[in-house]
């Protein structure tokens, strides 16, 4: 386990920015709380400024393997299946 998994503030701020990224489950009474965490102590700001970068960057990374473009690539017309 790595040392950010058992820190609870890491674990807080990684959930405030998987929350903060469902539309539908973040309204304003969330964001009021979300500020009152960060406000709290700078160590939740520093950890969520993180997380956040952690989540951009996840975002930008391509998957490894399309899947569905190696399935494409790998069927064949049916009239090749026949012969």
């Amino acid at each position: 386990m790595t040392e950010e998994q058992d820190d609870p503030v890491w674990r807080a701020a990684w959930a405030w920015v998987r929350r903060e990224h469902d539309r539908e489950g973040f309204d304003e009474a969330a964001r009021v709380e979300l500020v009152t965490w960060l406000l709290a102590d700078p160590l939740h700001r520093k950890a969520y400024d993180k997380a956040a970068r952690l989540w951009l960057l996840a975002g930008l990374v391509p998957p490894v393997v399309d899947v569905e473009a190696w399935k494409k690539s790998q069927a064949r017309p049916s009239s090749q299946e026949d012969a």
